[in-house]
This record gives C-alpha cells, sequence and structure tokens, in this order.
C-alpha cells in the first residue's frame, strides 16, 4: 500500500526534525514519496512517513550521515512497515568527521524493505554496524550493499537477533569487519533466507562472512570467498540449528586461526550442489582447510570439497575435512585435491562416515591414513 498524504500545503511547509529545519520529502505521483538529495530530507521522511509508505530516494544521490539521530542509531528507528527505493542510491557515514552509530535500526515492530541501495561506513561499538534487526523486526534486502560497515561485537555489515527474520536477494556484503566477534558480513541469528548475494572480503574473529548462532538459515545461489578470520571459520562458524547451502560457493576464504579455513560448524550443516574450494587454514596446528566440523551433523550432497589446505606449521592436517565427534554424511559428492603438511591430507575422523557413491582422492600426503578412522572406500 502507498500514501501521498502530504497535502500541498505541507509540501512547501517546513517542519522541525530533532532541531534541525527540514523541506519535508514530497508527495509521488502515486508512486510513492520522493525524498530529495539531502540529509535532512532524508531523515525528516523517514520519522515521518505513515506506515506502509514507500520512500523513493533521489537517483544516485549520496545522504552523508554526520551526528547520529539517537544513540547509536544514525538514522530514526523503523519500527513500522517502511519501503525505501534507493535507485543506485548510497547512505554513508562519514567516518573522517562522525561518531559511531550504526545507519539502520528495525525495532521489534519494524518491517524494512530496501531496493537498490549502498549502506556504508557504519559503526557501532555493539552489534549491527550497518543494520540491526531487533527480535521480531523484519528486513527485505534486495539488490543492496552492505559495504564497509563495522560492529565491534557481532554483524560488521548485519545483524538479525534471534526471532528476527531477514531475506536477502542478488546483493553483496563487501569489507565488513566484526573484528571483536563473529560475523563479518552478517550475523545470522534468527530467520534468514538469502538468494543470489555474494559476501566478499569481509572480516571477522569468527565466520569471516558470517557467524551464525541460531535459527534457521538458507543460502540459494550465494558465493562466499575471499573472507577472513582471525580464530576460526573463514567463511562461515555455524555454532547451532540448521544452515542450508544450495547450488553455493564457499571459495578461497582463509582463517589465521586453528579451525576451518571455509566452515566451521557444530550445529546442523547440509551442502547441495555446493562447492567448497580454495580455502586455508593457516594457524600452527590448523585442521579442516576446507571444514572443520565439531560434534554436530554434516551433509555434502552432490556436492565437493576440493583443492583447500592446512598448511600452517606444526600438525596441520585435514586439508579437505576435519570431523570431531560429527556425524557426517557423503552422498554423490567428492573430497579431493586437498593438502595438508601433515598426513592425511584429505579427511581426518573420529567418527566413521556415512558413504553413498563418493570419492575421496587425490589428497596430500594421503587420503584418510594417519587419522583414527578411514573413512569407508577411501583408499591411502
Amino acid at each position: 500500500m502507498r500514501y501521498s498524504t502530504l497535502s500541498g500545503i505541507a509540501v512547501l511547509a517546513t517542519i522541525v526534525v530533532n532541531g534541525v529545519i527540514a523541506v519535508p520529502a514530497v508527495a509521488g505521483n502515486g508512486n510513492g514519496i520522493s525524498v530529495p538529495c539531502g540529509t535532512t530530507a532524508l531523515i525528516n521522511a523517514i520519522a515521518t512517513a505513515p506506515a506502509g509508505s514507500t520512500l523513493v530516494l533521489a537517483r544516485h544521490c549520496t545522504y552523508h550521515l554526520t551526528t547520529a539521530y539517537a544513540g547509536d542509531d544514525g538514522l530514526p528507528p523503523i519500527d513500522r512497515q517502511l519501503t525505501i527505493e534507493g535507485r543506485g542510491s548510497t547512505i554513508v557515514r562519514d567516518g573522517l568527521t562522525a561518531g559511531a552509530f550504526r545507519i539502520f535500526h528495525v525495532t521489534s515492530t519494524g518491517d524494512l524493505r530496501l531496493d537498490d541501495i549502498t549502506i556504508r561506513g557504519g559503526n557501532v561499538p555493539t552489534a549491527g554496524g550497518g543494520i540491526l534487526v531487533d527480535s521480531s523486526g523484519t528486513l527485505k534486502l534486495n539488490k543492496a550493499t552492505l559495504d564497509n560497515n563495522t560492529a565491534g561485537i557481532e554483524g560488521g555489515g548485519v545483524d538479525v537477533e534471534a526471532g528476527a527474520t531477514a531475506y536477502i536477494s542478488r546483493g553483496e556484503f563487501t569489507f565488513n569487519n566484526a573484528g571483536g566477534g563473529d560475523g563479518g558480513g552478517l550475523e545470522s541469528d534468527g530467520t534468514v533466507t538469502a538468494d543470489g548475494v555474494v559476501f566478499s572480503n569481509n572480516f571477522a574473529n569468527a565466520g569471516g562472512a558470517i557467524g551464525h548462532e541460531s535459527g534457521d538459515a538458507v543460502f540459494r545461489n550465494t558465493t562466499l570467498k575471499n573472507n577472513t578470520s582471525g580464530l576460526d571459520g573463514g567463511g562461515i562458524d555455524s555454532v547451532r540449528d540448521t544452515v542450508q547451502f544450495i547450488n553455493s560457493k564457499i571459495i578461497n576464504n582463509t582463517t589465521s586461526g586453528t579451525q576451518g579455513g571455509g566452515i566451521w560448524n557444530a550445529g546442523s550443516l547440509k551442502l547441495i550442489k555446493t562447492e567448497v574450494a580454495g580455502n586455508v587454514v593457516g594457524g600452527s596446528g590448523g585442521e579442516g582447510g576446507g571444514i572443520y566440523e565439531d560434534a554436530g551433523t554434516l551433509v555434502l550432497q552432490d556436492s565437493q570439497v576440493d583443492r583447500n589446505s592446512a598448511n600452517g606449521a606444526g600438525n596441520s592436517r585435514a586439508g579437505g575435512i576435519y570431523n570431531t565427534g560429527g556425524t557426517v554424511t557423503l552422498d554423490h559428492s567428492k573430497v579431493n585435491n586437498n593438502a595438508s603438511t601433515t598426513a592425511p591430507g584429505g579427511v581426518w575422523t573420529d567418527t566413521q562416515f556415512t558413504v553413498n557413491r563418493s570419492e575421496i582422492r587425490h589428497n596430500i600426503p594421503t587420503n584418510c591414513a594417519g587419522g583414527p578412522v578411514i573413512v569407508t572406500g577411501c583408499v591411502g
């Protein structure tokens, strides 16, 4: 539902928002409320738009935020249903002059949709550097870019709290940071559905691209590439509950720690037609260049773990998969061409895998030999 509620008198009037005299947004011709290219106009539009409104930003405008609206929030909190059509615009916190604040905060009663927009430079000491979604809140991102946002604890780009919901399509998460905690690009603790999203060059202590501590998440046609972590899970760190990757790629991620160059998992993880390749665990004694499985459930279906490595000093092993106490199923999948400093190069496991028409080959220095349990069908 769209509203055009501002009268001609209101269009010409000025109002006070947070002590600033601002020209209000103007009603569009049935296509939403037009927001001129100015920060005060943007703040005013968000603060005053009725529930169900669509705000149409100035095409390719950059809206600069220099002060927080309130607390840690750069813009008025979203406490109702609101759509913002960016039309290629950018909302940025001016880092050289501004204090620390995030860009958007979706409250428990909020429902925010962002289309064709870039969110850049948010910075908070807590959670959600770019966007924070409170429990029961809803976020929808379409063709959105989260770039160079920082959170001190979790969710450098976006933090979806437990009980919140997020839908993300055709977007990018780039160069976001959660160096003190989890989820450099995205902290996924609620219900998250993503399709056609790229996470690249993000950093966190755990889960360079994605940190997942609770809830259910499904990632389709999603790529995690060139992300890094300081402790574990260069691509993703999944602690509990369920995560699925379908038709996706987890490639060229790195941890300087000791567990999981691409993936660290202790929950229920399913990979369907997904590639885990070129990931590196680089710490001394590192384990699981592609995947580190820690007493959770891991299913690979029509997937491959290929060309990953555990190349740190000492007893670095299992360039492909390292499993301690987990339940692992290989179904029409391959664990090939992985490498580690010491054997085995392919798979180290202390529990037997369930294997269905799968292979573990061409890993160095060995495929499975050197581990406490040799996976069924694995030779050398």
